[in-house]
């Protein structure tokens, strides 16, 4: 039997061909299906709560399986069925068992990568939303009610399965194959159902084309043993313990050489405050609060400054009288008073011949480096000149 496979990342439909295990027919030399019986994989519905999750999960499911149907649960082989993109996998599984599906999984061995996967019969059909595909062949029936559900059985079971489908979701339109089943075909007929023969037919109804192992059906490969890959997980993980053990001991001990060494470096920042205190309670700050050192020194460095520039900048008496006495001493003329003014400096009231000598006097003191300034002069009764002298010291073009 040969069906299309519809790809989605395709625009264009590739033949698969499919292979009933059951026949024991030689296996194909090309990719194919295996396909076994339905009624030894079939769809069973759960009701499981959300919060459920690994190994309890199972226990729940398989616990719910012997309650509802009877027997013992060992030897089950649960997959959940995640058909058509199914957010809760586990409102249907897959069950079959062990023995068998080990049996399936040995007789498509040869086969390699060529064998796809091993499906339930009902899975090779046709599927698609709001529609029913039907097909009876030599007494059994197989079914697919949409793409999240199908069953394999006799006419009598198939026939109470979609009674209680029908109930709870009617389809759209039904696409009828096969052999003629009156008692299945009334059913359909008396429940007023858009029956097809073909898949052309469906469009008419709404119903999408139909796909054939178009809604996830591979991920429930039979040949695939998850406790398998489980043990291989675990393999896996317990020698990956001592690589992460060992990469969880190095990044403890970098954690804790970093927390003593911020810790030391605290120490020492604390030190180094605390000496620079002292320090400055020595130097600069005897008293008061000392909040920021930085700022505090700073402060401190400026006003010392400034105090030394006004310092500087007031005029010396006796040095200015240093400076001028030998010039003084050198000109003719009559000092009648030395005093000292602040602002002005030096002021000396002296007794000239003339303007000119007083001119002379000035320009002797500039060489000195002391800066005479004529404060005042005038005109002596009888003969000669008064005048007033306020004088400064400079040093480097700077005056003092």
């Amino acid at each position: 039997m040969t069906l299309v496979l519809n790809r989605k990342k395709s625009s264009k439909a590739a033949p698969v061909q499919t292979h009933d295990l059951a026949s024991g027919g030689a296996l194909p030399t090309h990719p194919f299906v295996a396909l076994v019986p339905g009624t030894a994989a079939p769809l069973v519905g759960l009701d499981l709560p959300e919060a459920l999750k690994g190994q309890a999960r199972d226990r729940v499911a398989a616990r719910q399986l012997r309650d509802a149907y009877g027997g013992l649960d060992a030897g089950l082989d649960l997959r959940p069925a995640r058909l058509a993109g199914t957010r809760d996998g586990w409102s249907r599984v897959l069950v079959t068992d062990i023995a068998e599906r080990q049996d399936w999984a040995r007789a498509v061995a040869p086969a390699g990568a060529l064998c796809r996967a091993v499906l339930p019969d009902y899975l090779a059909l046709p599927a698609a939303p709001d529609l029913w595909v039907i097909e009876a062949r030599g007494g059994q029936i197989r079914a697919r009610l949409g793409p999240e559900d199908g069953f394999s059985g006799e006419a009598d079971l198939a026939l109470a399965l979609l009674e209680k489908a029908a109930a709870l979701s009617p389809p759209r339109a039904v696409l009828r194959l096969g052999a003629v089943l009156p008692g299945i075909d009334a059913y359909l007929d008396a429940q007023n159902l858009a029956v097809c023969g073909a898949a052309s037919e469906l469009a008419s109804h709404g119903v999408a084309d139909p796909q054939i192992f178009g809604y996830g059906e591979f991920a429930l490969d039979l040949a695939r043993d998850p406790g398998a890959e489980r043990a291989e997980m675990r393999r896996r993980l317990r020698q990956l313990r001592l690589p992460v053990g060992l990469a969880v001991l190095g990044l403890v001990g970098w954690v804790a050489a970093t927390v003593m060494e911020t810790r030391d470096l605290r120490d020492q920042s604390l030190a180094y405050r605390q000496n620079a205190e002292r320090i400055l309670r020595d130097v600069m700050i005897p008293t008061g609060p000392i909040l920021d050192i930085r700022t505090q020194v700073t402060q401190r460095l400026e006003r010392a400054r400034t105090a030394s520039r006004e310092g500087d900048a007031e005029a010396r008496p006796l040095d200015v009288l240093r400076r001028a006495g030998a010039v003084l001493a050198d000109h003719d003329g009559t000092i009648t008073r030395v005093s000292y003014q602040p602002g002005a400096g030096l002021v000396i009231d002296l007794q000239l011949a003339d303007f000119a000598a007083l001119d002379s006097l000035v320009s002797a003191l500039r060489t000195t480096g002391v800066e005479p300034r004529v404060a005042q002069s005038v005109t002596r009764e009888g003969a000669g000149i008064e005048a007033v002298l306020a004088m400064a010291v400079t040093q480097n073009g700077a005056r003092r």
